[in-house]
């Protein structure tokens, strides 16, 4: 089969991210199937979003429907469990869903200067060290993470009484009683990440369960959701601050 099929280069890009999340398997079913599938690497159990197509299909044809299928993949990439992708240069730092160099400025002290198009952190301390960079974490998140809450809150007109931040093990945000709490790690993640658990908490304060009514709840308040937190499970760092290798 000919390609009859052409994309721009944001949907080339959209497609080789997707190609990230879901797995293809050509085989003799007549047409796609999606399905969700366990396997084992070095004894840990990984569960990924199986795409069957079929052995007459070209990659340009199903590139397009994968493209097209891009929000089921999303929702049904949701609670899968990937191997780690990220891998961090001994000299960059991770911050926001980005790599930054960093370069060292004494006369600035214990401050910061963020270059993002340059994609360069200039830093009174030397921020690859595990100490400094963690400090350097810290106070990002504890001024970014109440601006976002404060914007999202209003978008949906709800009242958040306090933001608070910390690092913890067994979850990435929580409320209650008009406090929400965000994992200090988020901060590793992009902005649009970060607003997905935002909102995760925003639509707890709605609906205080993990209900079907939840989750409409939430792609209504945030349509968005599933697409912008699959980065934590495919390129969130195990560790915190991230190892870097040479």
């Amino acid at each position: 089969m000919t390609d009859i099929y052409s994309f721009t280069e944001e949907e080339k890009e959209t497609i080789n991210y997707l190609k990230q999340i879901v797995t293809i398997k050509y085989g003799s079913c007549k047409n796609f199937k999606f399905k969700k599938e366990k396997y084992i690497i070095q004894k840990k159990i990984y569960k990924t979003v199986i795409l069957y197509a079929p052995q007459s299909f070209n990659e340009n044809t199903v590139e397009a429907y994968i493209l097209k299928n891009k929000d089921i993949i999303y929702k049904l990439a949701y609670h899968c469990f990937y191997p780690k992708k990220t891998k961090i240069p001994h000299d960059k730092i991770l911050y926001l869903g980005r790599l930054y160099n960093f370069k060292l400025k004494p006369e600035i002290h214990n401050t910061y200067n963020i270059d993002e198009e340059n994609l360069i952190i200039y830093a009174g301390k030397n921020l690859l060290n595990r100490e400094n960079l963690i400090k350097f974490y810290h106070k990002q998140a504890s001024y970014i993470f109440p601006a976002r809450v404060s914007m999202c809150a209003e978008k949906i007109k709800l009242n958040i009484k306090a933001v608070k931040t910390g690092v913890f093990k067994t979850y990435w945000g929580s409320c209650g009683a008009g406090i929400i709490k965000l994992n200090e790690r988020l901060v590793l993640s992009p902005l649009n990440t970060i607003d997905s658990i935002i909102y995760h908490e925003l639509a707890h304060i709605l609906v205080p369960n993990h209900s079907k009514e939840f989750y409409t709840v939430l792609e209504k308040i945030y349509p968005s959701y599933y697409k912008d937190h699959i980065w934590l499970t495919l390129f969130m760092p195990a560790e915190y601050p991230p190892k870097t290798v040479e």
